[in-house]
């Protein structure tokens, strides 16, 4: 569905990600240390022989990941391999961007700094590694700091488009409908909200075979030959022959059902818990996108508080929906449009990824907001970040689990044919 903008004011034009360079993301830790693209973050102080006693004292390594163009689990993957452990060793604050350049704090057990420092892996730099008493938790981020390129706006001057986006943050506030971006819900295939519906409706084979068979969206050739004969013959012992190697979590689940074909539940359960979990949150993420634009369409940025609903920061906190949420008569549209009840998510077949349901601001604050015409100063340092007629640049923050994207289509898009 299309979702409703906050602005009724025709944005700027143009386009994102033309390159990875053109799209910088720079994770913002707990204390407010901004993990700055190229730099070198080191613990200082210590001796190798230091380093090495901390680092069996406690067995967990931080690093900073700088990485161009890859999604954080296929790196996450790829350092595995070179380290010959598996990847469910690895922790991190919060998934980046693929097709961007960016910088997140990651953790590993069992490997000590001088390992990772080590690693040698095209577009993946280290900024620094140092030992660690326990993992990276998933949140323990600020936010994320944003540097990103627009190209081919239309507005015929650079005044003209200034004056454009000044006029749109004026009139929204400075705050934008925080909706879940396109990347919650798969780096290409864009399916994982649809595997999670089979998966809380209990449609376990129809979860597995959109997981392994679905070609949409697919860029390995290989791979999308693969899964479209998947489909046509669900003849798993011939899928796992054909699935490419880099494709090791499906071929996890292919080698199980070779030998047991029918054993949908335990196939899943060959996947890390959260991978599994992803599927049931990007269900949950749809929904709360849907209703969130569905208030937007009814009452613009003037959105009060429903019931079990509450306030923080002046923002309305709005529902994730699970098995425990309390709903209201639009919730419950909505989820009798897709089939689903509240007790769905409860998963009692795989009860570790139920889900009894969270809060998400209903907006996000755009915080540090620029706007100008391409510049050196935008990339000091960098000699990829390219130059064109017609080119802008955001540069802004946002609070974790925000993003981006969301952020700049009210700034961009066109906003035609909203109902």
């Amino acid at each position: 569905m299309q979702l409703s903008y906050l602005s009724e004011t025709p944005g700027i034009g143009g386009t994102l990600k033309n390159a990875p360079e053109d799209f910088i993301v720079e994770e913002v830790c707990e204390d407010g240390t901004i993990l700055e693209l190229d730099k070198l973050i080191e613990r200082s102080g210590e001796t190798n022989e230091t380093e090495e006693q901390k680092w069996k004292e406690g067995k967990f390594t931080h690093f900073i990941l700088q990485k161009t163009n890859w999604s954080t689990a296929d790196a996450i993957r790829e350092i595995a391999r070179r380290l010959h452990i598996s990847q469910t060793r690895f922790n991190f604050a919060g998934t980046k961007d693929k097709n961007a350049i960016t910088t997140q704090l990651v953790s590993v057990f069992g490997v000590p700094p001088e390992q990772v420092r080590e690693l040698g892996i095209k577009d993946i730099t280290i900024n620094g590694a140092w030992p660690a008493s326990e993992k990276v938790e998933l949140g323990a981020l600020l936010g994320n700091r944003f540097r990103i390129k627009v190209s081919g706006i239309t507005s015929k001057n650079p005044e003209e488009s200034e004056k454009t986006v000044a006029r749109i943050y004026e009139e929204v506030g400075g705050k934008f409908p925080n909706y879940f971006g396109e990347q919650r819900f798969g780096s290409t295939r864009k399916n994982t909200h649809i595997v999670g519906k089979f998966i809380i409706t209990g449609d376990f084979e129809g979860a597995v075979m959109e997981y392994l068979a679905s070609s949409e969206g697919e860029i390995n050739n290989e791979a999308k030959a693969a899964r479209k004969e998947l489909a046509e013959n669900k003849n798993f012992r011939t899928a796992l022959t054909n699935f490419p190697k880099h494709l090791r979590l499906e071929r996890s689940m292919l080698a199980h059902l070779a030998e047991e074909p029918d054993d949908y539940i335990g196939s899943l359960r060959r996947l890390p818990r959260n991978i599994l979990l992803m599927f049931v949150h990007a269900f949950q993420s749809m929904l709360f996108n849907e209703m969130l634009s569905e208030r937007i369409r009814e009452s613009g940025k003037e959105i009060e508080p429903e019931e079990g609903e509450h306030l923080e920061d002046g923002s309305v906190i709005g529902k994730l929906i699970g098995y425990e949420t309390e709903t209201n008569e639009r919730e419950e549209g909505v989820l009798q449009r897709y089939g689903i009840r509240r007790s769905n998510f409860r998963i009692k077949a795989i009860s570790e990824i139920s889900s009894k349901g969270s809060w998400r601001p209903l907006f996000a604050q755009l915080k540090d907001f620029e706007f100008s015409k391409n510049s050196k100063d935008v990339a000091v340092g960098r000699t990829d970040f390219s130059f064109n007629k017609n080119t802008e640049t955001f540069t802004f923050s946002l609070p974790a689990g925000s993003y981006a994207t969301m952020a700049l289509r009210e700034f961009i898009d066109a906003k035609k044919d909203i109902g």
